[in-house]
């Protein structure tokens, strides 16, 4: 793999960014394939929390704590579909 930086520049860092790439790629080859985004739903922390059925505020705790994955691209929360249905099964088991 080629440096993430131009001209080889900040080789730690790069090392450490592959580093973390290459676990969560290990972690995903042993567990499910992952959902293709393209085609997986986007819930707001409203939408995922009403299906859960909790409180938008538990929900934000649960994300925080990493209960449950979802990303925080500006102000809100945003979860798939997928990674709701995943927690709902695991929590059921």
């Amino acid at each position: 793999m080629n440096s993430l930086f131009p001209n080889g520049m900040f080789p730690e860092l790069d090392i450490y960014i592959k580093s973390i790439i290459y676990d969560e790629m290990r972690k995903h080859a042993f567990n499910e394939p992952l959902p293709d985004i393209e085609q997986d739903e986007i819930w707001s922390l409203q939408k995922a929390a009403s299906v859960i059925g909790v409180s938008t505020q538990t929900l934000a705790k649960m994300l925080l704590r990493g209960e449950i994955v979802g990303v925080k691209p500006g102000r809100k929360w945003k979860l798939t579909k997928h990674n709701v249905a995943k927690y709902l099964n695991r929590k059921s088991s």
